[in-house]
């Protein structure tokens, strides 16, 4: 699944192509994409207006247009986004939109887990989904995050990889965040001391800003715009390495699961213990 950096990247591209372009038809050829409204109205909303911006609140992509109306989408799993001057409905293509230069974005899902809302500059932010979005490891403050984590009983990870407590983060950049503060990811997050905190929220950023700067992590399919592929799988130190000397340590990289997902982890960096609070 795409994660803060892919999808910071895709919404860069985006920018770089889209805005200001008006849009002359809208075509979605899987309803059960649309969540909030009807075929017709994302089909005639958007016609004659612009883009005016496209951003991101946490995984999800906002697309502004000039009649104040806002399309939110989410790329679950493995959507993607093409930019061409082709109109022909390539095989998983759910979405198309035609702008009067005659060039079209389209909208790919293999397994069609993605999502579009319509919504207005109104109400946007304050209504589902993004109103159940939490900040970035960019905006949060320590102490909000402390708060946050002293009042989870969940493990560290899958409080991290929850979306409205810390938004951004998915299975690989925890994984690489918590080996980077060598804290095991079954720790209980109430557990996590202020020190470690700090470090959950440098690493966090750094690890964050890093990949947005690489293009994201190509693992699996991820891409962005046009098929283009992200470097920083290329820095992974533990996430996909399974079998693998640690980089710091030498000890073998293991694979376990944690909260229903794969994690990796260096069980000797790691070490997975009672941890006292300061």
């Amino acid at each position: 699944m795409p994660e803060l950096p892919e999808v910071v990247t895709v919404v860069n591209q985006l920018n770089e192509k889209i805005i200001n372009k008006k849009v002359v038809s809208v075509k979605l050829y899987k309803e059960k994409l649309l969540k909030n409204s009807t075929v017709e109205q994302l089909e005639n909303w958007f016609v004659n207006e612009k883009i005016l911006s496209v951003k991101n609140k946490g995984k999800f992509i906002v697309f502004y247009f000039s009649n104040d109306k806002i399309l939110i989408s989410h790329l679950r799993m493995n959507g993607k986004y093409f930019f061409n001057n082709s109109s022909k409905k390539e095989p998983h293509n759910h979405l198309m939109i035609q702008f009067d230069d005659n060039t079209f974005l389209h909208y790919n899902d293999t397994r069609m887990f993605g999502t579009f809302h319509i919504k207005t500059t109104k109400d946007y932010l304050n209504t589902t989904p993004l109103s159940n979005v939490g900040p970035t490891p960019m905006e949060i403050s320590e102490e909000e995050l402390f708060n946050k984590l002293q009042k989870s009983k969940r493990s560290i990870k899958p409080t991290l990889l929850d979306q409205q407590i810390v938004s951004g983060l998915g299975n690989i950049y925890v994984d690489e965040v918590l080996f980077a503060c060598s804290i095991h990811p079954l720790t209980k997050a109430f557990l996590i001391n202020k020190n470690e905190l700090k470090l959950i929220k440098k690493f966090a950023t750094s690890i964050l800003l890093k990949s947005i700067e690489l293009g994201g992590s190509t693992i699996n399919s991820y891409s962005s715009l046009n098929m283009q592929e992200g470097n920083f799988q290329n820095f992974l130190q533990v996430h996909t390495k399974k079998g693998f000397a640690c980089s710091r340590c030498n000890n073998i990289i293991e694979k376990i699961t944690v909260g229903g997902r794969g994690t990796y982890i260096c069980s000797n960096c790691q070490n997975e213990k009672k941890q006292s609070k300061l």
